[in-house]
């Protein structure tokens, strides 16, 4: 492969070498999982500085191609999923337009009594009844979300006799009950997982993660959720789209 770096163009070396490790991925000859050479059998193959491969690679692992695990070997990256915050999509619509295969796992479904907290933002009285679904959310059958939701119980009461581990909450609301979300408030904050949380993402505790909190809104402007979902920081990003 040294002869594929051109130490006559104007193009840096490591910059060529990111090159190089990035159409290896897009290729297929790394995949997902695979543990890339170490920076100095790197060094040796393309004959330049352990500095140099080092920068390649830290772009590489910037731009989400690669993961670098603390103590461990560096590692292909498995897809970034790419959310815009422009547009509202359930989850199950945001993998499906990827290509990915999105799937749930129901941890908790239950009516409950409302706390102040949740009573407040679905505009019910404290105590009300509320059902409350969270669930483990996969892509391709991989862990990337845990989700917490609550909804108006009067609203949706039959909701709890509905099977969401295939099926999408939001098709389930419009076809059962006519409601559809057409708004979503959302805010995102940067967090770190414990230890629970940890294991249920197949991630490392204190690892990173993304926290969003959205109340979701029907075409009369009624409140119908509040969910909060933590996704994994390492499979997926929030784009924003800005115009002037």
């Amino acid at each position: 492969m040294t002869q594929l770096l051109n130490r006559t163009h104007h193009k840096p070396l490591y910059l060529q070498i990111y090159d190089l490790i990035r159409d290896q991925i897009n290729t297929g000859q790394l995949r997902a999982g695979d543990t890339i050479p170490s920076e100095r059998e790197y060094a040796d193959l393309f004959e330049v500085s352990r500095m140099t491969v080092r920068a390649a690679v830290n772009k590489l692992v910037q731009d989400g191609l690669l993961l670098r695990n603390q103590g461990k070997a560096t590692v292909v990256a498995s897809t970034t999923i790419q959310k815009s915050a422009r547009g509202f999509k359930s989850f199950t619509e945001d993998m499906q337009s990827l290509g990915i295969v999105p799937s749930s796992r129901v941890l908790k479904m239950h009516s409950e009594m409302s706390s102040a907290s949740v009573a407040s933002q679905l505009n019910l009285k404290i105590g009300a009844r509320v059902i409350c679904l969270e669930r483990l959310r996969l892509a391709d059958e991989e862990p990337i979300a845990l989700e917490r939701c609550y909804l108006p119980h009067d609203t949706f009461p039959e909701l709890l006799e509905h099977d969401l581990t295939q099926h999408s909450l939001y098709k389930t609301l419009e076809d059962r009950y006519g409601v559809r979300p057409v708004l979503a408030e959302e805010t995102i904050e940067a967090v770190i997982v414990n230890q629970e949380e940890a294991e249920l993402l197949q991630i490392e505790k204190g690892s990173p993660a993304l926290l969003i909190r959205r109340l979701t809104k029907d075409a009369r402007q009624q409140v119908i959720e509040t969910v909060t979902t933590l996704y994994r920081a390492d499979r997926y990003r929030v784009v924003l789209v800005r115009s002037r």
